[in-house]
């Protein structure tokens, strides 16, 4: 038997804020507005930290790709471990547990992700740098620096993956190794968006420690008592 049940305690409010924040971000994100080339040519990067500064001029579209496929592979390996460890017994009932905490997981983080991106409207690291495309500058997506989505979601699946698997398998000597590769795969992620000029070191680490805490924290709220 898997460990979790439904709280509706937990479940009806999780989903109803998530549900809600669908509408705030979507009017948040409306008033986002692209650059125009003449405001591109007045910003200078004066007021980014001295920590932050690593991630100013850097255009890597490669890296970019890189973190894209990371992120995937945290993502499918989540949704391999919810099929590898529902029971068959059980498939339909433990398999609608499973993915619902997984869905449950992944739209918490994005819908915080965004609000938080569509508040702060700070600037991505390229913006700044003449190196990079013109068009990708003037996107209004390029004012959703902090925090990182991509770090956000690789450890909240990574971590879900991991905490999943160890509450499974409790007894398990492979725990060390799985938990390992649940810090390895988003810290790659991370420091890949950096690479790339999508973020600063700040947006990767927030991002990272919003998404690992809702990864762990999902399933940990559902255990049965």
């Amino acid at each position: 038997q898997i460990p979790y049940r439904i709280r509706p305690a937990v479940d009806v409010p999780v989903y109803g804020v998530s549900l809600g924040l669908v509408a705030v971000n979507g009017q948040l994100g409306d008033r986002l507005t692209p650059w125009t080339e003449a405001e591109l040519q007045l910003l200078e990067p004066r007021n980014v930290p001295a920590w932050d500064a690593v991630a100013l001029n850097r255009w890597n579209p490669s890296a970019g790709t890189r973190s894209d496929l990371g992120m995937f592979a945290a993502f499918g390996a989540a949704g391999l471990t919810v099929l590898a460890n529902t029971p068959r017994e059980q498939w339909v009932r433990d398999g609608a547990v499973l993915g619902s905490l997984w869905f449950q997981t992944n739209l918490s983080t994005l819908m915080l992700t965004d609000l938080v991106k569509n508040s702060v409207k700070r600037n991505r690291p390229f913006v700044y740098y003449d190196g990079a495309p013109l068009t990708d500058r003037m996107e209004s997506d390029a004012r959703k620096s902090f925090f990182s989505g991509h770090s956000s979601i690789t450890a909240c699946n990574a971590v879900f993956a991991a905490k999943i698997w160890t509450d499974m398998h409790p007894d398990s000597k492979l725990k060390p190794w799985v938990w390992t590769a649940a810090a390895v795969l988003p810290a790659y992620v991370a420091w890949q968006r950096v690479e790339a000029g999508k973020h600063y070191p700040s947006d990767v680490l927030v991002g990272l420690a919003v998404g690992a805490a809702m990864g762990y924290l999902i399933p940990q709220l559902h255990l049965a008592r």
